[in-house]
């Protein structure tokens, strides 16, 4: 049983930040009011936008996220585009037990649980 099942995910726009040659610092709008950074891989910032790494920062694309999340790693990016999608801004959660994205523990104290575990 999962007691913090992951919500759906957001259609919502990320403002990059900083691009290194592999990793690239943006913030999410609806996350933690857009004060904490989270890193995505630059490559495929550079692949969404076309631009070069120097023109990177400042530009502002839009990314499907769990905005529930607690770390980066749980905004679980994906869906990157230039332009608003016209697909829904939800997405169904996955169900409890479904993948190895499941969480179990409490608000403070979240764990990511993985079928290696013991």
């Amino acid at each position: 049983m999962t007691l913090n099942p992951p919500t759906a995910h957001t259609l919502t726009l990320a403002t990059i930040h900083r691009a290194g040659p592999f990793t690239t610092l943006v913030t999410i709008q609806g996350w933690y009011h857009e004060q904490i950074l989270a890193p995505v891989q630059t490559e495929t910032l550079l692949e969404v936008t076309g631009r070069s790494r120097a023109d990177l920062p400042g530009e502002r694309v839009w990314v499907m996220a769990r905005l529930d999340a607690t770390v980066p790693a749980g905004l679980a990016l994906r869906g990157w585009s230039l332009d608003e999608p016209t697909t829904p801004r939800h997405t169904q959660a996955e169900p409890p037990g479904s993948s190895a994205d499941t969480w179990a523990g409490t608000l403070a104290n979240t764990v990511p649980a993985t079928r290696w575990a013991a």
